[in-house]
């Protein structure tokens, strides 16, 4: 049964971002250089972000991880952005990810990120 729902679902398989929590950014605004604006603005050009997400390489863990100036996205310059596929290793359906300050708990943020790609994996079956 899940083997045709994942069937059916990569049949149907388009880019989409879905965003949640955008709120708490604006609660730690003087982390990303007292200007949420340019970050607001990035993350409303979904098309920019999908595609920043698909070029991102994953290290040994499954984990991309690009902080402030790495990223090719001039309003992400003071954020860090973290992301780990979820379904088959070879082929991931799907990324779960985590957008936040420069100035973050990496090692903690990591392993939810890396948890949560897991528990989703395993949910579906792979």
């Amino acid at each position: 049964m899940i083997s045709n729902l994942l069937d059916q679902v990569d049949a149907n398989r388009q880019d989409k971002l879905v965003l949640a929590g955008t709120a708490n950014l604006a609660r730690s605004e003087g982390d990303f250089g007292g200007n949420i604006t340019p970050l607001l603005d990035a993350i409303e050009e979904q098309v920019v972000l999908l595609r920043l997400i698909s070029e991102m390489e994953a290290d040994q863990y499954g984990v991309s991880l690009l902080i402030g100036s790495e990223n090719s996205v001039a309003g992400l310059s003071q954020a860090s952005v973290m992301v780990s596929g979820y379904g088959s290793q070879d082929e991931p359906l799907a990324k779960v990810g985590l957008l936040g300050p420069t100035r973050m708990d990496y090692s903690t943020n990591i392993g939810a990120v890396r948890a949560i790609a897991l528990y989703l994996s395993k949910s579906l079956g792979a």
